[in-house]
């Protein structure tokens, strides 16, 4: 019994050993990003051979739970090279993770589908999302400006929430010259409702052999953004905020004469006109009408993921004052992106982005105010504004003029994803994008001079919808035949469809001058001022079949076809359909066998493309004769006024689409592991057949200065463009030096 006892016992004390011995540490520390210093959130860690994991919170920080056994822990993150570290007993472990370049720069988004870097045939330039956001910009479409090579972007007016123009490559047409806008696969003309800190990616797709896919859309170039989603990783919930805040002011005023400058000058015109130069008044008019403006830009979001589901969800809002007295644009913006797997095969998701928005717009003053003379007071010694001659009292125009609108802006879509076979899957998208903006511009009573000047009060107001809904259907095919064979083909039907409804109305003696009190009923209405249609722009429909096949042999020898067939109805039965093919080939030679001699070149690829692409960005009334309203007549005794109409002008059953010719070279370098890297294109794009408004005989029937559209222009836009990059890094400081630029002969 004695000797059962202290067997037991023995036993005993060699079972508390184990477990001494296989007893858990707590190992915690911090994560950061390498570069920046920043923690990182969601960050993955893991005991190397064991399910033992855990995520880094808010602050970058972890802690985890490891036995005596255990020798390493692993710590992963997208976008960054994983690192694993040995636990040699340790219990704190602070970890820097440094980006990985070749993942996030590894594939690029294209039209329907995405494609390896390295296997890219066409002119086509990536942007991260986070280089959108590092200088403050009142929309995404600023945030470009600088930043790729043969992208002009540049300002027609510096009005709050104005919208930008761009052009990819020149002006090739005479019609809207605009590039196209792709956001998570819906097609829209602008994207003046997006908040940059919601894009994930933007690419800018330039030659034909990118944007053939697009046909009709894509003559102007096509821009391709993806808003974000929750990283696979993120189990826990990643928040983020940013704000923004800044003074807008006049960047440089125009050099005017001075009062007593101004009276000199009108001296050696007139002698005698002012006799004491300096008693003259000085006004500054532009000091008069600009101001310091504010503006200010917050966002907060919030992402993550599980095997099952990815989310994302953004809030921003945007204000911005005008430097001008009675202007500002302010917006709120909320994006909503998920993504379900139902199965290993079955996938759906959604984008949703709902932008309400408000904008008040002031008078053009800045063609007084440069005018005016400088001898003039602004007020009359009774405080009332005085007569500016020949262009008016600017300050009285401010004053006077209430000029406002509002509206919602709501762009979306729904997908699902099937893969029907291992390397084949289905995918079928419907997106909309909704718009609705209601304006209302008073004008009180007032008497400034006898040519500035309002008698009767007069209210205009405007209701404005847009409707846009795609459906799209594509198949895409990916098979790999070893090392040798890449395929990878997409073919699709998609659907589109443009409505649009305008009503807008003017009225005059407006019961009262209070704001909440501008309203037209029939005691004030303008009959001749109601007006009910279309935006004849924004009012037809698409039909198109797509495809495109891409083929890689050993990553050396690269090749793409693609073909859309476009059918418009803003053309005639016999001229509705346009198609639109490009071809395309790379040689990727830095893979060649020779080329390993050359060890400081990691990247040399040659690449070439054709194609043709349309365009027919016209009013889909330009095919029809037009009748004109409102021709009305007194007939009768009694006077009465009689509605009548008459021919307005001739249409042209004949117009068919523009067709954009292209031709692209480019050449990409890569030196030194990459630390330095190039990209030159040569381009030469023909458009003809360009849709133009020309004069027409009077015998015709139209009236005088009546114009008629034709096929009769053609433009030629030919150049070079360059991107350079430096990537250094001194001790923990990265940096990166880049100069690009465009020349465009039009």
């Amino acid at each position: 019994m004695k000797l059962f006892c202290k067997l037991l016992a023995l036993f005993i004390a060699g079972l508390l050993n184990i477990s001494l011995q296989a007893q858990d540490i707590r190992v915690s520390g911090t994560v950061t990003d390498e570069a920046s210093g920043q923690p990182l959130v969601g960050v993955t860690i893991a005991v190397v051979g064991t399910n033992k994991g855990t995520v880094t919170d808010f602050n970058g920080k972890y802690t985890l739970n490891a036995s005596q056994t255990d020798k390493q822990i692993r710590f992963s993150y997208t976008g960054y090279n994983a690192v694993t570290v040995d636990i040699n007993g340790r219990t704190g472990i602070d970890v820097a993770l440094g980006e990985d370049n070749d993942v996030l720069r590894e594939v690029v988004v294209v039209g329907y589908g995405t494609q390896r870097k390295s296997d890219l045939t066409g002119a086509v330039s990536s942007l991260r999302g986070r280089d959108l956001t590092k200088i403050p910009n009142s929309s995404a479409e600023q945030a470009l400006q600088g930043k790729v090579a043969g992208v002009q972007v540049s300002s027609t007016s510096g009005a709050p929430g104005s919208t930008p123009v761009i052009r990819v490559r020149g002006v090739g047409t005479f019609n809207n010259a605009s590039p196209i806008f792709v956001v998570d696969g819906v097609i829209l003309d602008n994207i003046s409702f997006l908040n940059s800190a919601d894009i994930e990616s933007m690419e800018v797709l330039k030659d034909a052999s990118a944007t053939a896919i697009y046909g009709s859309r894509g003559a102007n170039g096509v821009i391709i953004i993806t808003t974000k989603l929750g990283r696979p990783g993120d189990s826990r919930p990643v928040y983020s905020f940013s704000a923004e805040y800044g003074i807008q002011h006049l960047a440089q005023k125009i050099d005017l004469l001075s009062g007593k400058e101004f009276g000199a000058y009108v001296n050696d015109i007139s002698t005698g006109t002012y006799n004491n130069l300096d008693a003259l008044p000085n006004t500054d008019w532009q000091d008069l009408i600009f101001r310091n403006a504010p503006m200010g830009n917050y966002q907060f979001s919030m992402s993550g993921a599980s095997e099952k589901q990815q989310y994302y969800l953004g809030i921003g809002i945007f204000n911005q004052q005008g430097i001008i007295e009675k202007s500002d644009f302010n917006r709120l913006t909320v994006k909503m992106n998920n993504t379900y797997k139902l199965s290993k095969s079955v996938r759906i998701g959604n984008n949703l982005t709902i932008a309400p928005y408000q904008q008040s717009n002031a008078p053009n003053v800045t063609y007084a105010a440069y005018r005016a003379q400088p001898v003039i007071k602004p007020f009359n010694p009774d405080g009332t504004y005085a007569e500016v001659p020949g262009v008016g009292n600017p300050l009285a125009d401010i004053e006077y003029t209430n000029n406002s609108s509002r509206g919602v802006r709501s762009v979306g879509n729904m997908f699902g994803e099937v893969d029907i076979l291992k390397h084949l899957t289905f995918r079928s998208s419907f997106g909309i994008d909704f718009n609705y903006a209601e304006s209302r511009a008073f004008t009180p009573v007032f008497y400034v001079s006898p040519q500035q000047l309002n008698e009767r009060n007069d209210l205009n107001i405007g209701n404005f919808r847009n409707s846009n809904w795609l459906w799209e259907n594509t198949l895409n095919y990916s098979l790999d035949r070893g090392e040798e064979h890449h395929f990878d083909m997409v073919a699709g039907y998609t659907m589109q469809q443009l409505r649009s409804r305008i009503f807008t109305v003017a009225g005059e003696n407006i019961i009262s001058e209070e704001e909440n009190l501008w309203y037209i009923n029939g005691n004030n209405i303008n009959p001749n001022s109601v007006f009910n249609g279309v935006d004849p722009n924004q009012n037809y429909s698409l039909l198109s079949y797509l495809f495109r096949a891409n083929y890689t042999y050993r990553n050396r020898y690269l090749f793409t076809a693609t073909f859309r067939r476009d059918g418009s109805s803003k053309f005639i039965a016999k001229n509705r359909w346009g198609n639109f093919p490009s071809l395309a080939a790379g040689w990727n030679i830095a893979e060649e066998a020779f080329m390993d001699r050359f060890k400081a070149i990691n990247t040399l690829k040659l690449r070439a493309s054709w194609g043709q692409i349309g365009n027919e960005k016209i009013s889909y009334l330009d095919q029809y004769a037009l009748i004109v309203n409102g021709a009305n007549a007194i007939f009768g005794t009694s006077e009465a006024t009689i509605p009548g109409s008459t021919f307005g002008k001739n249409g042209n059953p004949d117009i068919r689409w523009e067709t954009t010719t292209q031709t692209d070279v480019g050449l990409e370098i890569g030196l030194f592991e990459s630390k330095i890297t190039a990209e030159l294109d040569y381009y030469h794009r023909q458009t003809d057949d360009i849709l133009v408004e020309l004069s027409t005989p009077g015998y015709t029937g139209n009236g005088q200065g009546v114009k008629v559209r034709y096929n009769a222009a053609s433009v030629l836009n030919q150049g070079m463009e360059f991107n350079v990059v430096y990537n250094g890094r001194a001790g923990e400081l990265k940096y990166r030096i880049g100069a690009l630029g465009s020349t465009v002969s039009n």
